[in-house]
């Protein structure tokens, strides 16, 4: 339901009452929480017993209950890791057939042991995803093990027909073979499965003398690479475009052909430094030391509010989270409808502009700290309403109005975009001027987006 603002002018306006403690306690249960402490407020930590999987835990009730967010840590990240495990149910059945076991039963993640049928000796195994295809170890443990009982005379003569000439006995099919390649004649010490079973070759140097160029540039360009230079071998490091990142990637054509392997900017196996500042300069932080990891807390300036944070790359690009406490916008979605309002504060004699997308408890939050709704206006996409905003708050920095602190002197969520009504020479900012600051700053934006 969309909000039904109300207008309201002048101090002395009704404070909504503080949160009744049962009504917290009975909504912290029905988000899984059970708190064994009295109600300390919605900002402060409140012990609690998660009803899921019994631990101990001290969410917040306003990231529980108001933004969704929280409550046990632990159940979170059981989650989290859950998600990270689980890959396309249909790509990983297809990696699993390339690799010569046919899955019989539903893929469930990475690690859960996977019914199949091995293709080779018809055989039922259960081997993970992680085993088959991340670790290359292999799908029917009856197959590998006949293949280390394989006779050593047919091993050979398997190898030679590949190139390379074996010239000390068979250890096992998983063991380095000390090998002469017949075609430079160097000393290789290669395994009979990298030979035999994933046709990586026998010979670094030489590579796969027998494969078609043309048909390793499709092998290639299956795995979304587009080669940027002649075939160098199986094994050697071929320079390609990721058709879906557009990043530079060297992989090797064995590794892409029998391991599955892609892009490693796709992967997330690695990021590019220059394009991880860029997109965060984009989203409002500009970093001011050197880049480490997404991870890892990165020392940037609020380009909104000149504060130093310290976000993590992960959180602001993917989660959309985190970042500058002072500007923080609660998950504030910018292709969604949105509203600007404006709000004072009797206490503080101050006056804030701010938005929040429609529906959500934004406005509610700011009135249980004391903060009394003035007006609103109503905008189909948030950025709009995220424009008019900025702009509002521009003119009245232009006109040296400073953001209001609290009674003690400290910063608290959306100072950044409050003014005091008291002007220095005594006079009085009416509500009705600041908010035709909002008004003009609106018809400014419809003529810029015109």
């Amino acid at each position: 339901m969309i909000l039904a603002f109300y207008r309201k002018s002048g101090f002395g306006a009704e404070i909504v009452p503080k949160l009744n403690p049962e009504t917290a306690k009975q909504a912290m249960i029905a988000r899984g929480v059970w708190p064994v402490a009295e109600f300390p407020g919605t900002q402060a930590a409140w012990p609690c017993r998660c009803m899921a999987c019994g631990e101990y835990v001290t969410p917040r009730y306003n990231n529980t209950v108001n933004k969704e967010v929280g409550g046990c840590k632990y159940c979170g990240k059981s989650k989290s890791a859950a998600a990270q495990q689980k890959f396309d149910a249909e790509e990983a059945k297809q990696s699993m057939i390339r690799r010569g076991v046919w899955p019989i039963a539903p893929y469930v993640n990475t690690l859960t042991p996977w019914p199949c049928r091995c293709m080779a000796c018809g055989e039922y195994v259960s081997p993970s995803y992680a085993n088959v295809v991340s670790k290359g170890q292999g799908g029917c443990v009856l197959c590998a093990i006949r293949e280390r009982m394989l006779d050593a005379d047919v091993a050979k003569k398997e190898m030679i027909i590949r190139g390379v000439w074996p010239i000390s006995a068979f250890p096992n099919t998983s063991s380095k073979w000390l090998c002469v390649c017949m075609t430079c004649e160097d000393f290789v010490k290669i395994s009979y499965n990298s030979v035999v079973h994933h046709g990586n070759g026998g010979c670094e140097r030489c590579g796969r003398p027998d494969l078609d160029p043309d048909q390793a540039a499709r092998d290639m360009l299956a795995r979304g690479l587009k080669p940027l230079e002649p075939y160098p071998g199986t094994n050697e490091p071929w320079r390609c475009k990721c058709t879906v990142c557009d990043e530079t990637v060297t992989p090797r054509h064995a590794s892409v052909k029998w391991r599955g392997s892609s892009c490693k900017y796709c992967a997330r196996r690695a990021v590019n430094p220059q394009k991880i500042k860029e997109r965060m300069i984009g989203h409002g932080y500009w970093p001011v030391s050197p880049f480490t990891d997404t991870h890892q807390r990165w020392l940037c300036v609020c380009m909104e509010c000149g504060d130093f944070v310290e976000p993590r790359a992960d959180t602001i690009l993917n989660a959309r989270q985190g970042g500058c406490q002072n500007c923080a916008r609660s998950g504030f979605k910018e292709d969604e409808p949105a509203i600007v309002y404006l709000m004072q504060n009797p206490q503080l004699a101050a006056v804030k502009v701010g938005i929040c997308n429609i529906g959500t408890g934004r406005i509610r939050k700011h009135e249980r700290a004391g903060w009394v709704l003035y007006d609103t206006i109503a905008f189909d996409a948030g950025k709009s309403a995220l424009a008019v905003e900025k702009a509002t708050v521009a003119v009245w920095r232009a006109r040296g109005w400073e953001p209001v602190l609290g009674i003690d002197g400290t910063k608290y969520d959306g100072f950044t975009e409050t003014v005091n009504i008291h002007r220095k020479d005594g006079g009085k900012i009416l509500f009705s001027a600041l908010w035709a600051d909002v008004m003009n700053a609106r018809e400014a934006i419809k003529l810029l987006q015109s």
